[in-house]
């Protein structure tokens, strides 16, 4: 949860603005500060996703190029102290990570394109675990209205594994 020190809003999405007042938005010392529980999340998702590069779509840890990050970091609102560990690129014609995922130690970022949906950008891996995670054509729900666009990996076999993939995460997080 994220709350703006100048109005008082509460929101649980990360943005660099507050939705309400438009006061830039600093994440406090709760969401930086790394515990046992969080390094074995971490460990947990960093193994799992490790399992599943290879895609020309899938960029992962320390093979993601810096001006990819970039790109992934502003267009996704990866807050600037979060770990990326994976990065879906999902921008069709180009790869410069205008929408897509990320799958980061705190949890997950995504942007869509025009034709995709979704009340939301980010989820917690706590509140990750607690939804049904299911392909829907040229899509992924991630259930209460939620949808992440896979319509550019290009293949149904890599739309699968990156449901397979984001079900193996929840399973795992869900112990």
């Amino acid at each position: 949860m994220f709350t703006c020190t100048y109005c008082g809003t509460q929101f649980l999405e990360h943005k660099p603005n507050c939705p309400n007042c438009g006061a830039a938005i600093k994440i406090d010392s709760v969401h930086t500060k790394r515990s046992a529980d969080q390094d074995a999340t971490y460990t947990t998702i960093y193994q799992i996703c490790d399992r599943y590069q290879g895609d020309d779509s899938i960029h992962f840890d320390d093979t993601i190029n810096p001006a990819r990050m970039k790109s992934a970091v502003t267009n996704l609102n990866i807050p600037g102290n979060e770990k990326v560990i994976m990065l879906y690129d999902d921008t069709v014609f180009s790869s410069n990570n205008k929408v897509g995922f990320a799958i980061c130690g705190q949890g997950l970022y995504w942007k869509n394109d025009w034709s995709v949906e979704t009340k939301r950008n980010y989820l917690a891996w706590e509140e990750f675990s607690k939804r049904e995670i299911a392909r829907e054509g040229l899509h992924i729900s991630l259930g209460k209205g939620d949808r992440m666009g896979v319509a550019g990996c290009g293949s149904d076999e890599t739309r699968d594994n990156i449901e397979k993939m984001l079900n193996e995460i929840k399973s795992a997080l869900s112990k």
